[in-house]
């Protein structure tokens, strides 16, 4: 089951929120009321500088906890509870906080080349790579706690409850972003709290995904090697490590990453006529076994400036793809087009094991 929707605007313009609340509820009977979410990208402008740290606590002592936590491994520009609204049916909820923060609790005037490489890139590469080691400390640290979303420019919203319910409850409805994830979830195998809720992320990436990943043992025990500890219990949040361990800790291309994650069968690999192409599949495959991800999946993966919608080899799981102009959507389902785009020029079936990705001013560029 489960349901997911994502949508991405090429041109930078945004698409409402509110839009992707009834994209996603028209999917009402994919989900079972135990887990929905967003992520959305593009929310905070003025504070694009920082990185937009989304905690949940579930009592005031792990948030007083997390608070001493954060200000001692970050400057906090602002700390605040998380803007929410009282909504019938999600009786309970943890302590939801937002804070804008930087590496290093020193000040404001913090300057970014005391603190070690020069370069533009370099810094990045190293602030991310300190956020990244906070995130899993905290989360190993602070019992009852845990971080939702860290990344610069966005934001994720979830929990336990209808996605639609969810919104509400997180005011989705109010919000304008250029690109969205959305996911409806029906648990089968592992428990339904707000931190196994869909979208997972970490810093710039967030994945939502319907399916079941039978390898996730293999992966986490692989992921675990270099740094990234999956405490969620849930086995979607190995995608969302696994991209940012090729993408931006091996600088391998989205295209390359996709092929690991999902590789084509043997038999595929051995009919491709392109020498180069064919060995370079199958150096990747051979290279990179423990990464491969097992079992029915659909997947959406955004970085808020390409998105990327998979399917396993034998699309074990439904993923449809739109266009308008320069907007491109994705869904488990086709009636949701019918709410973002009911004008839309073409509609297609993803195939099993053919990434699409969709980037900012380029749109689609793959088999679509």
């Amino acid at each position: 089951m489960c349901g997911i929707v994502g949508g991405i605007d090429t041109t930078g313009g945004t698409i409402k929120g509110s839009d992707f609340i009834e994209a996603i509820s028209v999917q009402h009977d994919r989900g079972n009321g135990l887990g929905g979410g967003f992520a959305a990208y593009g929310i905070y402008p003025e504070f694009d500088r920082y990185y937009a740290l989304h905690i949940a606590c579930n009592n005031e002592r792990s948030a007083k906890r997390a608070d001493e936590f954060i200000r001692s491994h970050l400057y906090v520009k602002i700390a605040e509870d998380m803007p929410t609204k009282d909504v019938k049916n999600i009786p309970w909820h943890p302590l939801l906080k937002r804070y804008f923060t930087f590496p290093g609790p020193s000040n404001e005037d913090l300057k970014l080349s005391n603190l070690g490489p020069t370069t533009v890139h370099d810094e990045e590469a190293m602030l991310d790579a300190y956020m990244k080691k906070f995130v899993f400390n905290f989360n190993s640290t602070i019992p009852e706690a845990f971080v939702m979303s860290c990344g610069k420019n966005m934001g994720v919203f979830k929990g336990v409850g209808y996605p639609e319910d969810i919104g509400e409850f997180f005011l989705v409805d109010r919000m304008e972003a250029p690109v969205w994830l959305v996911h409806s979830r029906f648990p089968t195998n592992t428990q339904s709290w707000w931190g196994g809720a869909h979208p997972f992320s970490l810093l710039e990436w967030s994945v939502v995904h319907n399916g079941e990943i039978t390898s996730y043992g293999v992966n986490r025990n692989y992921l675990r090697m270099f740094g990234y500890d999956c405490s969620l219990r849930t086995d979607t949040e190995v995608i969302s490590y696994m991209f940012d361990l090729f993408v931006r800790e091996r600088h391998l291309p989205v295209e390359d990453t996709c092929t690991v994650l999902s590789p084509p069968l043997w038999k595929e690999i051995e009919s491709i006529q392109d020498k180069e192409r064919r060995d370079s599949i199958l150096q990747l495959r051979q290279y990179y076994p423990q990464a491969l991800l097992n079992g029915p999946f659909a997947i959406l993966v955004t970085n808020g400036h390409e998105m990327v919608a998979m399917n396993d080899n034998l699309k074990l799981r439904p993923l449809v793809g739109a266009i308008r102009g320069g907007q491109c959507f994705f869904s488990s389902e086709e009636c949701s087009f019918e709410i973002l785009c009911p004008d839309r020029e073409k509609t297609w079936m993803l195939k099993g094991g053919k990434p699409e990705i969709v980037r900012m001013k380029e749109g689609l560029n793959v088999a679509g």
